[in-house]
């Protein structure tokens, strides 16, 4: 999918910098849209929206990561004008407004299948009320038929080729890649040699090298290791090996399997002293394309200190997904536990970084960009609807003519 979009901005002269232009565009557009939709007013919209870019800024892995042309990126950007539209929709209902929900949703979601779980809450949501007062048993069964139709296209997209729908090679064993990164991870624990026999070219890897191999930073330094390389030049086994092993020791060791997983988790939120892993890409490799950066000099020195920034304790990205699920609890308790957007876009984030935990294949910071986009505007929503309930529960001041009216009527 995300080839589509590149040969689409090429198509219209855009090249790499239309595409970062337009999901940079879409996603803040968007975002201020949604902001907007629950502001009572034109300063208090205008207060959310620049309060939520305030948050890109406070959190450099959000700022490092949209600077860059990631998918991650054009996930969130198509999730929230999704969103966006749907909220446009439930204020006046259109259908090409219904249609083009589900488009946006099969463009996040081909891009990123991770970001499913990000979204299904919201997808739900769509099932529930697509259309506001406007709701009807017909939309509603329009919509379970859109949300069966994003699902079943995204899977498709991994099939097949546009336009000609040429079918597509299988692509590589990557859930039997993230297992293997586990088994070494568990071996490094338990000091134990825990790999599929038969993986190893030669003599098995000994049981002390675990802990110079693995690295939960990512797979790709973990299996660049000159001791790995040497004992797994290539698999001696195919991947359905891997994962029986995978499915026997996770068993065995349960407590090994947590414990590297919460190292990865750890890295990629920055629960830790140490230095943010990858919270930014710092240019473009040589390529036979002739693509470059315009401002070498001017990149180098914002990827510089947003390195520098997101190193500072108060400003790592689990803090804005904590504040965020707790400003959100709040916020749904004041809506008597509606199941409503904000109810949506939490159990949306909840779900994703329960997803991450799992199968990261990596700690890179853009890896949870998708629910620290989608936490930051949780946040600034939050506390909009609780702004909204102060005000509401202050007495309204009043004159001294109407009070003495009050009192003789």
């Amino acid at each position: 999918m995300h080839d589509y979009l590149f040969y689409v901005s090429r198509m219209l002269s855009g090249g790499p910098g239309g595409l970062f232009v337009v999901q940079c565009f879409v996603l803040f557009y968007s975002a201020s849209a949604i902001c907007g939709h629950f502001a009572r007013s034109g300063p208090m919209a205008a207060a959310m929206g620049v309060g939520l870019v305030a948050l890109f800024f406070l959190f450099p892995t959000l700022a490092g990561t949209v600077i860059v042309l990631w998918k991650d990126v054009v996930v969130v950007s198509f999730s929230l004008a999704a969103i966006a539209t749907w909220l446009s929709g439930v204020r006046r209902f259109q259908w090409w407004k219904f249609f083009c929900v589900f488009f946006f949703l099969i463009i996040a979601i081909s891009l990123r299948y991770n970001a499913l779980p990000l979204v299904l809450p919201f997808m739900l949501l769509t099932v529930i009320n697509p259309a506001g007062r406007a709701s009807d048993t017909r939309k509603r069964i329009g919509a379970l038929a859109g949300a069966m139709l994003v699902l079943s296209v995204s899977y498709a997209t991994t099939l097949w080729r546009l336009p000609d729908f040429k079918r597509l090679p299988p692509v590589g064993n990557l859930v039997g890649v993230i297992n293997l990164w586990d088994l070494t991870g568990v071996s490094a624990c338990e000091n134990l040699n825990l790999l599929p026999e038969g993986l190893e070219s030669g003599e098995r890897i000994p049981a002390a090298d675990f802990k110079r191999i693995f690295d939960s930073r990512h797979l790709n330094i973990t299996f660049t290791n000159p001791i790995w390389q040497a004992h797994v030049p290539r698999w001696g086994v195919d991947a359905s090996a891997i994962q029986a092993q995978w499915r026997t020791v996770i068993r065995e060791h349960p407590l090994c399997y947590l414990k590297i997983r919460n190292a990865v988790f750890l890295e990629q939120f920055g629960l830790h002293r140490h230095q943010v892993f990858y919270p930014t890409h710092s240019g473009i490799d040589g390529n036979k394309f002739g693509l470059q950066l315009a401002y070498p000099a001017r990149t180098s020195a914002l990827v510089q200190d947003i390195v520098a920034w997101s190193n500072s304790p108060l400003r790592r990205i689990y803090l804005l997904h904590a504040v965020a699920l707790v400003l959100a609890v709040i916020a749904v308790w004041i809506n008597r536990w509606r199941y409503d957007l904000l109810f949506a876009l939490g159990l949306g984030i909840i779900g994703f970084v329960g997803l991450l935990y799992f199968a990261a294949p990596a700690a890179d910071a853009r890896y949870v960009f998708p629910s620290g986009v989608f936490s930051a505007l949780l946040a600034i929503l939050a506390l909009g609807r609780i702004t909204m309930w102060i005000r509401a529960k202050r007495p309204v001041p009043t004159t001294e003519g109407e009070n003495s009216s009050r009192r003789l009527s």
